[in-house]
């Protein structure tokens, strides 16, 4: 009984530590939101940024684009709607009508949620001279 009280008991602050860094190890390299991986749909609001100046859009814009996000159903139960969100950059646009297609990089979202579909994944705008 006397060899198992000192196996536990010597060094004891150096087992601690070694303790202390498997957990550290292992809080890094087991990601904390794990769980089954699912899809769901949001639908969110389209930012028109970068407009030029002079520029202003005529007629309808659609307001909400449908996206479906894939991830652990932790992250995605635990999204925020301000985390999700599309922006058009317009830097480039110029007057007339334009077709703009909507990709993954248009789409803000945090990390370890991936986009999986985008619709509508084009938008029609019309640009006019003020």
């Amino acid at each position: 009984m006397g060899w198992l009280r000192r196996f536990f008991v010597h060094n004891w602050w150096l087992k601690l530590l070694a303790l202390a860094l498997a957990y550290g190890l292992w809080v890094l390299i087991v990601p904390a939101e794990r769980g089954p991986v699912v899809e769901i749909g949001v639908s969110v609001p389209l930012e028109l940024a970068n407009l030029p100046p002079g520029l202003e859009v005529v007629g309808e814009i659609p307001t909400r684009i449908h996206l479906h996000l894939r991830g652990s159903e932790l992250r995605l139960r635990r999204l925020l709607p301000g985390e999700v969100g599309v922006a058009l950059d317009l830097r480039r646009a110029s007057a007339g009508n334009h077709y703009f297609r909507l990709t993954a990089a248009d789409v803000e979202a945090p990390p370890g949620v991936e986009v999986v579909r985008i619709s509508p994944d084009e938008v029609r705008l019309q640009l006019a001279r003020r």
